[in-house]
């Protein structure tokens, strides 16, 4: 039917309409599942299974509430097309309080990590934070919350949630433990910051330096099949490539970021699940959602 409404905005309605339906309604199972053929049997024996559950349906709910508010996306439009001139798209969504995304629950994210409901480590360290809302489900095992965000607006919004912002160049510099010399992060969180970064190699190396010996937990998310893009260099490319398969098969993608890039930086999969990468629409779709990884790692013993 939508093919022959000839009003674009009336198409564009029907279209959400459509999108919104199909999606309400459902579960989304192929969101979660994998094709066990093609992972190596030592990575498909760390894999851990997830499902639709209610956090994540409120965020889907919430998603298609915001999606109606036409004004709002009016203005957010109106909004873009100026500042874009100015600033990031990152930095507008951070201004105009739009774009939040969803990643694990706070269920989910316990569970990946072996945690119990009222289990309270020491400190997170999230990197590339955004505007908070994923670190805020991984917020309440902690009982000091430090991230890094390289949007001064996301930064604000960071400072909202109460989180302890580190600038993005000196997270890694951070002062070893007085009582133990240890370094002080029981869990770093890095969610698809590597395929957006400059340096994605630099940052893991860094990130094995301020993880707790022994106990320190890696939670690394990934959008699979890669693509590397950097917002902030002008030809958008990364100066460090992630040495992953070309196959489209995210997959066989998956085995080659576990065996030629993690596993030489001296990184070990505890546990690994599939997950989508969800962010809230706009006027024309309800949400958008990407294919992610989300993998628990440890430093190997040396």
């Amino acid at each position: 039917m939508g093919d022959y409404i000839r009003s674009p905005l009336i198409r564009s309605l029907h279209a959400k309409l459509e999108h919104q339906q199909q999606h309400s309604s459902s579960t989304h199972p192929e969101w979660y599942s994998i094709r066990s053929q093609y992972v190596q049997t030592d990575i498909l024996s760390r894999f851990l299974p997830f499902e639709q559950d209610e956090e994540t349906t409120a965020f889907l709910s919430s998603c298609f509430e915001k999606s109606d508010w036409i004004f709002t996306h009016f203005y957010h439009a109106i909004a873009k097309a100026f500042l874009t001139w100015f600033i990031s798209s990152t930095s507008i969504n951070g201004l105009l309080r739009r774009g939040s995304m969803f990643v694990l629950s706070s269920r989910q994210f316990a569970t990946l990590l072996d945690l119990s409901e009222d289990t309270k480590l020491d400190v997170l360290l999230d990197i590339g934070a955004g505007d908070g809302m994923v670190t805020s489900k991984m917020a309440p095992f902690f009982r000091q919350v430090h991230v890094t965000e390289l949007s001064r607006p996301m930064q604000w919004r960071l400072a909202e949630h109460g989180f302890s912002v580190i600038e993005a160049d000196s997270w890694y510099k951070q002062p070893v433990s007085s009582e133990t010399e240890s370094v002080r992060y029981d869990v770093v969180s890095c969610l698809n910051v590597l395929d957006r970064c400059e340096t994605p190699l630099t940052i893991l190396q860094n990130i094995g330096h301020v993880l707790k010996p022994n106990s320190g937990r890696l939670v690394l998310g990934i959008v699979l099949p890669l693509k590397q893009y950097v917002e902030s260099t002008a030809d958008h490319h990364a100066t460090e490539i992630l040495n992953v398969s070309d196959s489209p098969v995210w997959e066989i993608q998956l085995n080659s970021l576990v065996s030629a890039v993690l596993a030489p930086l001296q990184f070990e999969l505890i546990r690994w699940t599939r997950v989508p990468y969800l962010c809230e629409g706009d006027f024309s779709q309800s949400f958008y959602y990407l294919n992610e990884l989300v993998l628990v790692l440890r430093l190997c013993s040396t």
